[in-house]
């Protein structure tokens, strides 16, 4: 299903924690997103997953690494994760993305608020992120999960930390 296919109701979207047999959908996703939606997400080109990362994405303990999915219908829409960070288990690394058709229609927040929750129930006060300067709507995004902001720039990538919202 498509997004041209039918109009999007956000209400048709089911969060669900990612499952070891979404490595499919996964990649999937990841071929479908646009180039600029790749490298604002992943710091650069990323024509696929390797097996390896397949399995740390999706084999995930749901303690320290959590990851949530977006599905609409069959179709992985959107993934949310975070990461405990282990030299500061008050801190984890966040990351959303979103699929192209879908982005500026409230996803990233459903998924940021739902990691939020996850977070707080698991001892995390923190969120960290490394996001290009450029990426305005996931500045915006982090701004809405993590308040509280310190910004540190190096070569154009912006390495954010952020108290919960």
């Amino acid at each position: 299903m498509s997004a041209e296919a039918s109009p999007f109701d956000p209400r048709d979207v089911r969060l669900r924690p990612i499952r070891p047999d979404d490595k499919v959908l996964l990649q999937r996703g990841l071929a479908n997103l646009s180039l600029e939606s790749t490298v604002q997400r992943f710091l650069g080109p990323k024509p696929s997953f390797s097996g390896a990362e397949l399995r740390y994405l999706t084999e995930v303990d749901m303690t320290d690494h959590v990851a949530l999915v977006a599905m609409l219908g069959d179709e992985l829409i959107a993934v949310g994760r975070f990461v405990r960070d282990p030299k500061h288990p008050h801190q984890a690394e966040v990351a959303i993305t979103v699929g192209d058709p879908w982005q500026g229609k409230g996803l990233g927040t459903l998924l940021g608020d739902a990691l939020v929750e996850a977070a707080r129930e698991r001892g995390i006060t923190e969120f960290t992120a490394l996001l290009q300067g450029t990426n305005r709507a996931a500045h915006r995004l982090f701004s809405h999960v993590a308040g509280q902001l310190t910004t540190r720039t190096a070569d154009g990538v912006d390495e954010l930390v952020g108290a919960l919202a």
